[in-house]
């Protein structure tokens, strides 16, 4: 007997303000200095910019797949152009959920972290092992700018 998966965690049936209440800020614009963030004349969301910080790191596998956090999906907010999608773009998806739990954790991100981790279990894919890869990728990143930063403090003062 076989199992069909009704939903991905990406697409949870609960009502938008329960999402909030649990912490999701998701769909929120985001802000800076008081201003709206704009990308390619539209409002920059947290979620699209989660998508946007992860692209930053290195890729890790998941599955058979390399995944950036933004090659999946050819969306305006994330291209400039449109793209050939080079894996199934639900892949960036739980990247972008292990990082959105890694760094804004909340009830909301918690429980879709959990989410994500029973659907990799159900498609065969090690969720301990993507999650530990994240960790890591985004460890390396912020060791190398603070390494970076640190470079340009000691550079000589004229």
């Amino acid at each position: 007997m076989t199992s069909k998966i009704l939903f991905t965690p990406n697409k949870l049936p609960i009502p938008w303000k329960l999402k909030i209440a649990l912490g999701c800020i998701s769909k929120e614009p985001v802000m800076y200095q008081g201003r709206l963030v704009m990308v390619r004349n539209t409002p920059l969301c947290y979620h699209d910019l989660h998508h946007l910080e992860v692209a930053k790191l290195e890729r890790i596998r998941i599955g058979k797949h390399l995944v950036s956090g933004i090659h999946g999906i050819n969306a305006p907010e994330l291209h400039e152009f449109p793209i050939v999608a080079e894996y199934d773009g639900i892949l960036d998806e739980v990247r972008v959920a292990f990082h959105e739990f890694l760094v804004k954790t909340s009830v909301y991100n918690t429980f879709k972290a959990f989410l994500w981790i029973n659907w990799l279990l159900f498609k065969g894919i090690n969720p301990i092992a993507v999650m530990w890869r994240h960790h890591k990728s985004l460890q390396r990143f912020l060791d190398n700018s603070l390494l970076a930063a640190a470079n340009l403090n000691d550079l000589p003062k004229e």
